[in-house]
């Protein structure tokens, strides 16, 4: 039999959102009550300090749980780099008891709620804007889909009887009220999304201010424009190339080294999307 939350992949996909599923996700659960009935979405924060180059160090322990909790620990956890990974179908030991909070009841929280851990420290860091943004994007998909209004997306702090305070730095006034202006919405779909997509794998996050920095690649920090850059110029320079760029192709192996050296995941996807949209673009004959 399917756990409750199999459609979370399908909703958090379809809202334009980098999904990752655990393995096992789909046949996780925890046995500390019955399964979920959701009526709200829930926000927390892991308590673990996180980066651009490890965006999800609790990935496992929300899996796992700790010694004095059993995993899940939630149901879907967002990375710093905004990726969603998927963690349980069925229930996660998440939100304990729950007071009323907005439209969402009193009760047990691991029933009323959709658990989403954002992954950063909470008190001397904030959520980046990637996770922010994809936090913002998930919350609107899943009530959405659950025929909610946006005032039951709720912190953990408001609905903690034990004095939490997560998600750190996140004003969940303000949170709801981008819900309410369709700013999740905006930002799941359409040209904006496809385009900030396409951006942020050509340059890679930006940093504290805001700079380009690129990803961290074997061969230091490097965007994926500056790589194709180069990879343009190295064939260009082969014997044989007229300065149009014609003549023999360059080496195949000398190609694929060249993306070898961005992390995994980042060069292929990129372009095949890059193929797709401009083959969407072509008139036709």
């Amino acid at each position: 039999m399917a756990l409750p939350l199999v459609w979370l992949a399908d909703v958090l996909s379809g809202a334009g959102l980098r999904v990752r599923e655990t393995p096992g996700w789909r046949e996780r659960t925890a046995t500390s009550g019955p399964q979920p009935e959701p009526v709200g979405v829930l926000e927390h924060h892991t308590a673990t300090p996180a980066s651009y180059q490890d965006p999800a160090p609790s990935l496992q322990l929300c899996i796992d749980g700790r010694p004095d909790l059993a995993g899940p620990l939630c149901h879907a956890l967002i990375g710093f780099d905004g990726v969603v990974h998927l963690i349980a179908a069925g229930r996660a030991n998440h939100a304990g008891k729950a007071r009323a909070s907005g439209p969402v009841p009193a009760g047990d929280g691991n029933t009323l709620y959709v658990g989403f851990e954002l992954d950063y420290q909470g008190v001397q860091q904030g959520p980046s804007p990637e996770q922010y943004d994809a936090a913002l994007i998930a919350t609107a998909a899943v009530l959405r889909h659950l025929g909610q209004p946006d005032a039951a997306a709720r912190g953990h702090k408001e609905t903690s009887v034990t004095g939490k305070i997560d998600p750190g730095h996140v004003d969940m006034d303000r949170f709801r009220a981008e819900l309410g202006g369709g700013t999740g919405e905006r930002m799941a779909s359409g040209p904006d999304a496809i385009l900030r997509r396409v951006e942020a794998e050509l340059l890679g996050p930006p940093g504290p201010n805001g700079e380009i920095q690129g990803w961290n690649t074997d061969l230091g920090p490097r965007t994926v424009v500056a790589m194709l850059v180069d990879l343009v110029n190295g064939l260009l320079a082969q014997p044989g190339r007229n300065p149009a760029g014609h003549g023999a192709a360059g080496d195949p192996e000398e190609i694929k080294a060249a993306f070898r050296a961005l992390p995994p995941e980042r060069a292929a996807p990129l372009l095949a999307e890059l193929v797709r949209i401009q083959q969407e673009r072509q008139p036709e004959v």
